[in-house]
């Protein structure tokens, strides 16, 4: 199968593309490597030279519309591991509307290339900051939300639209 992995030079997506790899995937990489680097698949590549020629690189923003309906045009993609967005708490208390463009319209315009491309299946990699401060840890997915700050906020929005589009359409398939 072939897995689109945004934010695919990050340090989590670039070990992700990895696994993915060695399972015989087929992996394409969706990056703007605003806080990633493309050295990072290019090590993926040498830890896993065999399978190489089976990963594919796109410097592409989510925000890009035309951009990631290209990368959908180009191959027909099984499913998305979503990792791209913005990420540091504190900057997301300074900056609260690049985190909510970024992060949410930025994947509301992935959602709408998956659709687009006929490709309803997502893995989407939230946080740890959607629960807040739970009163016990370990935190386990089935306590409270209490997100509070703005990148914790747009985490848990794209896990609740997520969870809305899987609602209202059976043919998606949403792994949070």
């Amino acid at each position: 199968s072939t897995v689109l992995v945004t934010g695919g030079a990050g340090y989590i997506g670039s070990h992700t593309c990895l696994q993915l790899l060695a399972a015989d995937c087929k992996v394409v990489v969706v990056d703007n490597l605003d806080n990633s680097s493309e050295e990072s698949l290019r090590r993926v590549k040498e830890l896993i030279p065999d399978k190489a020629a089976n990963l594919t690189f796109h410097n592409c923003d989510i925000l890009d519309k035309d951009g990631l309906d290209k990368v959908f045009a180009a191959q027909k993609v099984d499913a998305v591991i979503h990792f791209a967005g913005l990420k540091a708490v504190g900057e997301s208390v300074a900056k609260p509307m690049r985190y909510y463009s970024n992060n949410i319209a930025g994947t509301v315009v992935l959602i709408d290339a998956m659709e687009k491309a006929e490709c309803r299946s997502i893995i989407f990699s939230s946080s740890a900051t959607v629960y807040g401060e739970p009163a016990t840890v370990p935190c386990t997915e089935d306590f409270p939300t209490a997100a509070l700050n703005p990148y914790g906020r747009t985490k848990l929005f794209i896990e609740h639209m997520l969870t809305d589009i899987q609602h209202s359409d059976p043919r998606w398939t949403v792994v949070l």
